[in-house]
């Protein structure tokens, strides 16, 4: 019976090594299929363009296709769920932003846990700034306040209960005005609700008004001045002070996913975004480059939850 027991525990020690030896062998093979990114946002959109932009040098870094899809939806919950409930083998990503995708989760019943994710890289942080019409005869923050007291005002966001409409509710709790939000599907949508005159003003990101002669930018949500518009002044030189929801947009993939993809993929992006091809884009397109990988990533989204998680009362 004893030699019995020892034949079959050298059989089942044999089976383990086998399957040990060939999930080492298949994660030393990776990647050896496309990869797809999943963007939560429309296309043509920040987030969007900026990973289209990196799609050939990482396809050169990773050696293989790089597929990016728009999942837009339901303040990105739709591409988040998708991609929690993939397969966690390096072969989808999801293309996030830290405002969007926290608040949506705070705010909805969502099956995703961002900070569960594995981290792979954050790109830029981008502060929201405060845009009207090119020709308004608002200038500063301080017309927005009177002519809210006023006149029935109007803020364009990504959708109710998002990270546009947080910010804008912060704000105006801050102000201590009040005006209509109206929700439009995604930013660029915003943006041009401003540029038509069918909203007051819009609180979205700052590269929104980059490059863009039909919008002006009264204030930038930030401590300091951003260095793409240098004469817009930062809320906090106009006299005012409340918590910056600034978008830090970026990679992640699902929360299982190997450790030495998760590296493999780092790697990737390290080198992708080194390119001075990429670095002259980004700075022609107003993107503040501002990199974080892996845990230290984790734990900027972590900050990022626990800090909406102070203003759940205006979700």
């Amino acid at each position: 019976m004893k030699k019995i027991f020892a034949v079959l525990f050298v059989l089942f020690v044999s089976v383990i090594s086998l399957f040990a030896n060939g999930a080492n062998e298949d994660l030393s093979k990776w990647p050896n299929q496309p990869i797809h990114i999943i963007g939560q946002s429309e296309a043509g959109s920040g987030p969007d363009i900026f990973v289209r932009e990196l799609q050939p040098l990482l396809q050169k870094e990773l050696g293989t296709s790089i597929v990016v899809e728009n999942k837009a939806g339901s303040g990105g919950k739709l591409a988040c769920d998708y991609v929690w409930k993939a397969d966690p083998d390096g072969y989808t990503l999801l293309a996030h932003s830290s405002p969007l995708t926290t608040v949506t989760q705070i705010s909805k019943e969502c099956d995703y846990s961002i900070k569960d994710m594995k981290h792979i890289v954050s790109f830029d942080i981008t502060p929201y700034a405060v845009l009207v019409k090119a020709d308004s005869p608002l200038n500063d923050i301080d017309d927005l306040i009177e002519y809210c007291k006023t006149n029935k005002a109007s803020n364009s966001n990504s959708g109710i209960g998002g990270a546009m409409y947080l910010q804008s509710r912060i704000m105006a709790n801050a102000l201590g005005i009040d005006y209509n939000e109206v929700p439009y599907n995604g930013t660029s949508p915003c943006t041009l609700a401003v540029m038509n005159g069918d909203v007051t003003f819009s609180v979205a990101a700052y590269d929104s008004a980059v490059n863009n002669d039909e919008v002006k930018v009264l204030c930038v949500l930030a401590d300091e001045r951003i260095g793409f518009l240098p004469d817009v002044p930062t809320i906090v030189e106009e006299g005012y002070s409340f918590p910056f929801m600034a978008m830090r947009r970026g990679i992640v993939a699902p929360k299982d996913t190997p450790d030495e993809i998760v590296l493999k993929l780092i790697d990737g992006f390290k080198k992708a975004l080194s390119d001075p091809g990429f670095l002259e884009f980004a700075e022609s397109s107003g993107v503040s480059i501002d990199l974080l990988f892996g845990d230290d990533y984790k734990k900027a989204d972590e900050e990022y939850y626990d800090t909406a998680m102070q203003f759940i009362e205006f979700l």
